[in-house]
């Protein structure tokens, strides 16, 4: 089960604030209109300018999230692990 401060829903929650196509916004607006035909999700579908932008995307994704984990200073507790470790050994 993963938490809200999980780091697989951490950088689930920037990508998807980087991507338009995810607000509730559009999904209300599309509900109402008709629905295009829906893309194909395979690499393969994609042509060379199509896949080119879409790595050029993923790879600013990459970068934000770098410069974001670089810059946030993140702290460890280890006593509670520390507590852990001495229960364990005094099994």
């Amino acid at each position: 089960a993963e938490t809200p401060l999980s780091p697989s829903t951490f950088i689930d929650s920037i990508l998807q604030e980087n991507d338009p196509g995810t607000t509730t916004a559009a999904a209300a607006d599309s509900s109402s209109q008709p629905q295009p035909p829906e893309k194909c999700l395979s690499v393969a579908c994609l042509d060379k300018n199509e896949l080119n932008d879409h790595l050029d995307t993923m790879d600013s994704n990459l970068d934000n999230l770098q410069t974001m984990l670089t810059t946030h200073g993140f702290s460890v507790d280890t006593s509670a692990l520390l507590d852990v470790s001495v229960l364990e050994s005094q099994r």
